[in-house]
């Protein structure tokens, strides 16, 4: 799902500064050189977007480890490290970054395994859902 955002994030983006060139090119070269504000705006709208599709510096986390959500772990009843047990048996692959958020009314850990998007219930280690990445 991120690699879709983020894909979306620069096309958009550079369709913004893209945007601004052009406009920036459309005026005398006096007028654009004193005016950083175009820049500056383009920049801005660019920063907007990537905070808008979840891209807002957000830092890779190694594999397995818990990405989002950190603060819901105290309400977990099971550890990180079953939850990656637990969604191993329901997809194959390398494991990626865990989050742990609410599904259906459940807390619940989203692990990331192989192409699939595989989740555990937070309380007992169930498998809920194991669905192909987008």
């Amino acid at each position: 799902m991120r690699r879709w955002q983020g894909l979306v994030a620069l096309a958009l983006g550079a369709t913004i500064v893209g945007g601004g060139a052009v406009s920036a090119n459309t005026t005398n070269a006096t007028t654009s050189a004193q005016s950083p504000g175009l820049l500056a705006s383009a920049r801005h709208g660019a920063e907007s977007l990537a905070r808008f599709v979840g891209l807002d510096d957000e830092q890779p986390v190694a594999p397995g480890t818990l990405d989002d959500g950190k603060e819901l772990l105290p309400q977990a009843g099971i550890s990180l490290e079953q939850a990656v047990a637990a969604a191993q048996t329901a997809a194959t692959g390398d494991i990626g970054e865990v989050d742990l958020e609410h599904f259906q009314g459940k807390l619940v850990f989203n692990v990331d395994v192989g192409d699939h998007d595989v989740k555990v219930d937070a309380s007992d280690g169930t498998v809920l859902n194991a669905s192909r990445d987008d």
